[in-house]
């Protein structure tokens, strides 16, 4: 196992699978808790109530969003801001038009490096002679 320090509370711990501590990811899923209770009972509730009524830091619930662990499909006034533009969005790092915008030139990328190494798009890796 390896050993490694809580992202959030910097204790050591044998980290498993995520980077915080055990105790940690109690506390993280009791917040999860709550915000889902609230958010159930409080459809139209934005971001800024569900921190103020349940005392989770707005960090904490954008991430949980971002993970995919809180979806918002019945909640339709929580927002936060796109990472790119700071555009209002409702999942993930970044807003619809920035999706499309990244996709598009990692797109764009990929069909340059596949035109810089003279591949076509039935290669499916490099040959190297020694």
């Amino acid at each position: 196992m390896a050993i490694a320090n809580c992202k959030r509370c910097g204790k050591i711990y044998n980290r498993v699978r995520r980077d915080i501590c055990p105790q940690c990811i109690a506390e993280e899923d009791e917040a999860f808790h709550l915000v889902r209770t609230y958010l159930r009972e409080n459809r139209d509730a934005t971001i800024e109530d569900v921190v103020e009524e349940t005392g989770v830091p707005m960090e904490l619930i954008i991430s949980m969003i971002q993970d995919g662990r809180l979806i918002l499909r019945d909640n339709p006034n929580i927002f936060y801001a796109c990472e790119h533009c700071g555009q209002p969005t409702q999942s993930g790092r970044f807003c619809a038009a920035c999706s499309r915008e990244l996709s598009t030139a990692l797109q764009k990328a990929g069909e340059g490096l596949r035109q810089r190494m003279g591949g076509d798009k039935t290669s499916r890796g490099y040959f190297s002679r020694s």
